[in-house]
């Protein structure tokens, strides 16, 4: 966001100038540039509008309306040169029906038929042709071939000779439009079968008979892409973007990009049975063109626009290509679809540097970003009243400092509780704004880390490696464990093995970044360490997770304290989730490679920590292979080969029907379906307390003890859907017809038979 002084604040009545500021924060702004051209324009001070103009068409260079205002604009001034210089600038850039018909205008207007003559004519002729070659197979380019054919039809021949050249030009247009699907073709066909008996009704009936089937083709491929587009399509400019805030306006671009590649498809048919395929990529390529005008903030149609070019032939459309994708980013700054894509056409020309630049380019934007956002959040916090009763860290004396008080437990901000409602929601988006740019950065850096290394060796990669950690300290710890790999792989083992541990520096409380570790130790079979930094990885998860969690205070909070507790929250999830991951792949080796008392012992270390898992999910992990079918699911279970996260809950709902009948709970006191799906979320207290090493479960909350004496469902109707096959029987969930949660909420509501359980 850019923030000016007061001291340099624009009066208020200073509109364009508070627009003009604005844009320089903000210049793809498409909603104030729009309000800005038209005070100027309203303003009518030449250099002001020409200056503003200028600027917008070399950002949005294809927005034909706006090249429109600006050649108008000079016409009404008589600048003739200024046009001239105008539509060669233009034509060149955008295919847009209005702006030919313009420049047609243009000619016709600078050379009088009348006193030019056959020669003001020709150029009149040249410039329909131009125009036509450029948009007429545009569905709107109805009203231009009209006015070629006007312009042909008020010519006054002198000499039977010309008479008869004059109707074979009319003929020669009439025949190519008619075979083009336009808005006006229905009611052009009559019109034209008119004029071909009013020249000669001898010649009528062939001529028009040679023209009817190419004229139903094209009417009836009319009708089809009425139906596909539902009459919604919009051919003017939608300035947003799938990543926009408002909902509305994020569907209304995912709706228009459903339309457009519906109509691309449509032309890949060829239902008007072109013969010259030529003519087929002539039109799939102006579809292209029309909906990257139309939705310039969409990167994946410039991406397919410019795989459509590479797929017909890439060698002599690649520098094309480079150009379609400069012009994309300049639109897209920040799309990592578009600067991968170009960062690699550029690879493939050998022009290194200019792929290396367009990752600087896009990494210099991201970080401009995350300066702003990291500025943003320190500006709250700053203005956070401070809390004297806040806790506060005392460097200096600890002497009144308790002894079981963990040194590494958060400090809460000082202050925070009394941030508003609506400064916590800014802290929040903030916060996760400023998460997902150092994900992206991170990303960013490390595909030009590997960029370096194929194009010049592991010394250059190493040369990123290092000046990535310079320049973004809170880089992600996918840096380091790519730049490890790939040392690795380049038989720099040693070099690898130091890239993880000065990783650990860094990320030895991220558990994602110890399972990657761990990963690595498991592939270079380094057991001895790869134990230690098991043991290491879980010490510290553990503690992370009781400091977090002890303390919390559930009643009168503010809103800042519950977003903290949130995250808190959040974070203990996560490093839950990691925990189990890393008994996981331990297990599973010592499985494979190791001992079975070691493994035995990780299980009962698992089970201590995380009671409330089934422990046949585990077991099975260790007999799970990658890729291949689930063979102990699918046979011993009888259940669907699905994703592990579905069949660790079915697993557990099992485990707890089973250990309530083990406890002699009878089927009518199951627990209700509310307190199964917690069970299943592994939730614990959010206190996180360890004991030795074990993490202890919650202790029911009284809602939940409650539940638990509340039947869900009687004997009786659990037996029948005991008895019900799996859902898997009905094939994919998606083709899945059967409905288990409305049948169990139909035999829930059924009347009580009397004398029946």
């Amino acid at each position: 966001m850019f923030i000016q002084s007061d001291m340099n604040k624009r009066l208020s009545l200073d509109v364009i100038g508070q627009l003009e500021d604005d844009l320089e924060s903000d210049p793809l702004n498409y909603g104030k540039w729009t309000k800005l051209i038209k005070q100027v324009l309203a303003k009518d001070k030449e250099e002001q509008v020409r200056s503003v103009m200028t600027k917008y068409l070399n950002i949005f260079k294809f927005d034909g309306d706006q090249w429109c205002n600006y050649v108008n604009y000079e016409l009404n001034r008589g600048e003739f040169t200024k046009v001239e210089d105008l539509f060669k600038k233009c034509l060149a850039v955008t295919t847009h029906v209005p702006l030919c018909r313009l420049y047609v205008s243009y000619v016709r207007r600078v050379n009088d038929v009348i006193t030019g003559g056959d020669s003001a004519r020709g150029i009149v002729i040249q410039a329909f042709e131009f125009a036509v070659k450029r948009v007429g197979i545009d569905l709107a380019s109805s009203e231009l071939w009209e006015d070629y054919l006007g312009f042909l039809k008020a010519w006054t021949p002198a000499q039977t000779w010309e008479q008869q050249q004059k109707n074979d030009l009319i003929r020669k247009v009439y025949k190519r439009l008619l075979s083009i699907p336009t808005e006006k073709l229905e009611k052009l066909w009559p019109i034209y079968t008119n004029w071909e008996n009013e020249v000669n009704p001898i010649t009528a009936k062939k001529f028009i008979g040679e023209k009817s089937a190419e004229y139903m083709l094209a009417r009836s491929w009319y009708t089809e892409w009425t139906n596909i587009t539902e009459k919604k399509l919009r051919r003017t400019i939608v300035p947003y973007s799938l990543n926009d805030e408002d909902i509305v306006n994020k569907e209304l671009v995912r709706k228009q990009l459903s339309l457009w590649y519906a109509w691309i498809d449509l032309e890949k048919k060829n239902k008007l049975e072109l013969k010259d395929d030529s003519l087929v990529q002539q039109r799939i390529e102006y579809v292209y063109k029309q909906a990257v005008t139309t939705l310039p903030f969409a990167p994946e149609l410039w991406f397919k626009f410019n795989k459509f070019w590479l797929s017909s032939n890439e060698e002599a459309n690649i520098n094309k290509c480079i150009d379609l994708l400069s012009e994309s980013l300049v639109l897209n700054t920040r799309s990592c679809l578009l600067t991968f894509q170009l960062s690699e056409l550029y690879e493939k020309d050998n022009s290194v540097n200019k792929a290396t630049e367009t990752f600087d380019n896009l990494i210099r934007i991201l970080m401009s970003d995350y300066e702003n956002v990291t500025k943003q959040i320190d500006s709250i916090k700053e203005n956070i009243p401070k809390d004297t009763t806040a806790l506060q860290s005392n460097e200096g004396d600890n002497s009144d400092k308790p002894d079981d008080e963990d040194e590494n437990q958060p400090t809460q901000i000082s202050g925070i509780h009394k941030l508003s409602q609506h400064e916590v929601e800014r802290m929040a988006k903030l916060t996760e704004s400023q998460l997902q740019l150092i994900k992206v950065i991170t990303l960013v850096y490390t595909k030009l880390m590997i960029l370096c290394k194929r194009t010049g060796g592991v010394k250059e990669a190493r040369i990123i490696f290092r000046t990535g950690r310079q320049n973004f300290p809170a880089i992600g710890y996918d840096f380091y464990v790519s730049s490890a790999l790939m040392e690795y792989y380049a038989d720099n083992k040693s070099v690898a093995n130091k890239i993880f541990a000065h990783g650990m520096k860094s990320f030895n409380e991220d558990g994602r970044y110890l399972l990657k570790y761990l990963d690595y130790m498991i592939m270079i079979n380094d057991v001895e360490n790869m134990r230690v930094l098991f043991e290491q990885g879980l010490t510290t998860l553990l503690k992370q997770i009781t400091a977090e969690g002890e303390g919390v205070d559930t009643t009168s909070k503010s809103p800042a304290q519950l977003w903290q507790e949130k995250v808190k929250e959040r974070d203990i999830k996560e490093k839950k989730e990691c925990i189990k991951e890393m008994f996981k792949k331990f297990s599973k080796f010592e499985t494979n490679y190791g001992d079975l008392n070691a493994v035995r012992s990780l299980e009962n270390r698992y089970e201590q920590y995380f009671p409330d898992d089934d422990a046949l999910n585990l077991f099975v992990d260790r007999y799970r292979d990658p890729g291949s079918v689930d063979v102990i699911r699918v046979y011993d279970l009888g259940l669907s080969d699905v994703d592990e996260e579905e069949q660790g809950l079915t697993s557990n709902k099992r485990r707890k029907i089973v250990k309530s009948e083990s406890n002699g709970t009878s089927e009518s006191q199951l627990p209700a379906l509310e307190t199964i799906q917690q069970a299943t979320s592994g939730s614990y207290n959010n206190a996180g307390n360890v004991n030795g090493n074990t993490l202890q479960p919650s202790e029911q909350q009284p809602q939940q003890q409650q539940a638990r004496t509340q039947p869900f469902v009687g004997s009786t109707t659990y037996n029948l859907l005991r008895a019900l096959p799996s859902a898997s029987y009905f094939g994919p969930p998606k083709d899945q017809v059967f409905d288990a949660g409305k049948l169990v909420e139909l035999f829930s509501n059924l009347p009580k038979i009397p004398g029946v359980e």
